[in-house]
């Protein structure tokens, strides 16, 4: 090991030295404690062996300097005289190894250093074996959780959930959260989140985890799609005549035909406050009772509620009532917009886009790096379903198999065709400009001109045909060459 010896008196200092240097150790000294702290920084050392009486900076201050250090790895050993017996106690307060009397035994140091040789075997021993058990964890940890990615990924696509990808640390949290409120049937859930993050894939998501059954009914009603006055006729069923209009035989409401599964109450804060009552009543009580009836019926079903909306606000406003706010706010789950996780903008668009392709027959090259900064920035106002909008229709029209940054000006100008910005860096020429200087590729700036002619008449081949003066035969033979069937 490697010992610090510090002593003012020169004695002291020669014959521990050479002692210790007999026992097989390397030994440095200092004559005081200043001396002793600047070795320590310069130096490691295995153990210090300091008096604790000396002049300037003593023994007891350069231990808890010593210990200021973090994780300080030298262990001390102080010496101390008759009448330190206070101080030796104090130095073992603040972390001394062991105390020496003087005159020093120096059979007792001997088997003081092995003690301390012993521990630090044994300390080093634990740290590797504890380093090894940590890594060995985060590895097994990430492999299960690797392969649970897969069974969930194989359980969402053969229920008909694979849009709900997981890319994120966010939306592994939301998927966790939602496989915990899968468990209670009774327990009501609100999904907060803005306008296409997802929230209807989420309660489906909720509903088919939490159901064995796959027959189990998923019932969903947009609070703000049905006028007001046909709202309770709506989620409560109605008896024949109940109103004008009504069904001659009557009719079941969504809460009936939920029964057995999940309502789902999509902007939940556009409901009409008149259905609000009696929808608290539903929750508390499991029952329904039809509009124009007076019959109630027992019902067992799993409510999900998804708002885009501030619910505590529309509440403050006397707009939404907090007893049912609370009520429905049993599990709570916010899913956060597309731009608060980046991690998912690119595996989402690659995933879309390739999807798209493939359903026509065509291969998906890839996003060259200023195509992934440009959508990367972009703030995606209609988050996901912005998204996949626009990679379907940037799978239809941009004839790149490499897709860069000008083939997705449409998302800026709010309109033009993916592809443009190609047929606009291939035909400058067109407005009177110069040739490119290179090349000009006019089998990609013919295809690029189909797929917008195709765009504008809507697939229509005859009527592109005669767009562009040419038969639909010949048409028909260059979409082939294209690719396109």
């Amino acid at each position: 090991m490697r010992v610090l010896v510090v002593d003012d008196e020169p004695d002291v200092r020669s014959s521990l030295t050479g002692f210790l240097a007999k026992l097989g150790h390397r030994v440095n000294s200092a004559a005081d404690g200043d001396e002793g702290l600047k070795c320590l920084h310069s130096d490691p050392y295995d153990v210090l062996i300091t008096d604790l009486r000396m002049p300037g900076l003593d023994g007891l201050e350069l231990l808890r300097r010593i210990k200021r250090i973090e994780r300080s790895p030298v262990h001390v050993i102080v010496i101390t005289g008759h009448g330190d017996m206070d101080n030796a106690i104090m130095a073992l307060k603040y972390g001394a190894w062991d105390y020496l009397r003087k005159p020093i035994n120096v059979r007792e140091l001997a088997i003081t250093l092995e003690r301390i040789q012993e521990y630090s075997v044994l300390r080093n021993s634990y740290q590797r074996l504890k380093e090894e058990f940590d890594d060995r964890v985060a590895l097994e940890t990430d492999a299960v959780r690797v392969e649970a990615d897969h069974l969930r990924a194989a359980y969402l696509e053969e229920m008909g959930l694979d849009g709900l990808c997981i890319y994120s640390e966010a939306m592994r949290s939301v998927v966790e959260q939602a496989e915990k409120y899968s468990r209670d049937r009774r327990m009501a859930v609100l999904i907060e989140g803005e306008s296409g993050t997802g929230k209807e894939l989420i309660a489906r998501f909720i509903h088919h985890y939490g159901h064995r059954k796959a027959t189990c009914p998923f019932v969903a009603i947009n609070c703000g799609a049905v006028s007001r006055e046909l709202f309770e006729a709506e989620l409560f069923g109605h008896e024949p005549g109940a109103f004008t209009g009504a069904a001659p035989g009557g009719r079941k409401g969504k809460l009936e035909a939920a029964d057995g599964g999940t309502l789902f109450l999509d902007e939940i804060g556009e409901m009409p406050f008149s259905a609000q009552v009696k929808l608290l009543r539903v929750l508390e009580d499991r029952r329904v009772c039809r509009v124009g009836g007076v019959d109630e019926v027992e019902i067992d079903v799993r409510i999900i509620s998804a708002t885009n909306k501030e619910l505590r606000r529309e509440v403050d406003a006397g707009k939404f009532r907090l007893d049912l706010f609370y009520r429905i706010n049993t599990g709570r789950i916010v899913i956060p917009p597309l731009r608060d996780r980046p991690e998912d903008v690119l595996p989402l668009a690659r995933r879309f886009v390739s999807r798209a392709c493939s359903r026509k027959g065509l291969r998906f090259g890839r996003f060259d790096p200023p195509a992934e900064k440009f959508l990367l920035t972009r703030r995606w106002p209609g988050n996901v379903r912005e998204l996949k909008n626009a990679m379907e229709r940037l799978a239809v029209m941009c004839p790149c198999d490499t897709v860069n940054a000008a083939d997705l000006a449409f998302l800026e100008d709010g309109g033009a065709s993916p592809g443009e910005g190609f047929f606009r860096r291939q035909s400058s020429w067109w407005e009177g400009g110069p040739l490119p200087e290179k090349e000009l590729d006019l089998e990609a700036l013919n295809g690029s001109i189909i797929r917008r002619v195709l765009e504008k008449h809507r697939g229509n081949r005859t009527h592109a045909a005669q767009y562009l003066r040419m038969s639909r035969r010949v048409l028909q033979g260059k979409l082939k060459k294209m690719g396109i069937c």
